[in-house]
């Protein structure tokens, strides 16, 4: 089957962020910019200001200010959505640092799928490595449909969106994770689904890099190790604050497994985290 030609989408990326989140947007940008095509246009929301020269060619809009950052998250971004035409949008948050490029092929077929059926409204980028090892993957039939019984059938991670349906969910929904949890819960109740591809799409680790549990440190967990020295080169992180992952305890220290993140496994007792954390890092770090 033929599908379009990224190059006729005009795709924007609408990147939400808060305040703690700004101290990756360098990085952020420089790994979006080097792993994603040019025709899509990266648009970064997060409070306050912030110098878009730095954010090396993506834009940035004020998502107002902190003090109302939680109980109008979605509120603001309804009126984001509003000011545009788009059929399609992707959304995320800021602070997933990429560590492969776009499969363009992968990504089309996902927006064809969008496209030519009324009841898919949104389409993930990244399947969970669990999902993908306990799923009905066939060459011929590689969209993976989330049932109404997951939990997060609704999040944001990256996805294709339709923009009308992302905005009705938006409108009854208050801040990020309430639009996660409610957001699924209205989905789960109504004929609409998500779907994802078995086959990789864009490939990141799904941990978000900066977390409340450890607000002074970076993760940059499943990331390639030429990405984080150069990143570390340019200024864009710094070495000791990173971590690979977001532990409860024992957060382990970038600079003692930096070139060999497999080490940290060891790390794990439970066999089957152990296993989602493996899957993670061989998808990431181009190991099948």
């Amino acid at each position: 089957m033929k599908y379009k030609n990224i190059n006729h989408l005009n795709l924007k990326a609408f990147l939400v962020g808060h305040y703690g989140s700004k101290k990756i947007l360098q990085a952020s940008s420089f790994l979006n910019k080097k792993y994603l095509p040019s025709e899509i246009e990266i648009i970064y929301l997060n409070f306050g200001n912030f110098n878009k020269k730095k954010l090396h060619g993506c834009d940035y809009q004020s998502f107002g200010y902190f003090g109302s950052s939680k109980k109008y998250w979605s509120a603001n971004l309804v009126k984001v959505l509003k000011n545009i035409n788009d059929e399609f949008v992707l959304l995320a948050l800021d602070d997933f640092l990429l560590s492969k490029s776009l499969n363009v092929d992968n990504f089309m077929k996902l927006y064809s799928e969008l496209e030519n059926n009324s009841d898919y409204i949104a389409a993930e980028l990244t399947l969970s490595p669990m999902e993908k090892a306990l799923g009905n993957f066939t060459e011929k039939n590689s969209i993976y449909i989330y049932p109404d019984t997951f939990g997060f059938s609704i999040n944001t991670q990256w996805r294709i969106w339709k923009r009308q349906n992302l905005i009705k969910i938006l409108e009854n929904t208050t801040d990020a994770w309430n639009f996660e949890v409610k957001g699924s819960e209205i989905q789960n109740k109504s004929d609409f689904k998500s779907i994802s591809n078995y086959k990789p799409v864009l490939d990141y680790p799904e941990i978000s890099a900066i977390t409340q549990r450890n607000l002074k440190n970076v993760s940059v967990f499943a990331n390639q190790y030429e990405d984080i020295e150069e990143l570390i080169d340019l200024g864009y992180l710094k070495r000791d604050e990173l971590i690979l992952g977001q532990w409860k305890s024992g957060i382990p220290l970038y600079s003692k497994y930096q070139k060999n993140q497999y080490d940290v496994l060891n790390l794990i007792d439970d066999i089957d985290e152990k296993l989602y954390y493996k899957l993670l890092l061989d998808r990431c770090l181009n190991i099948t």
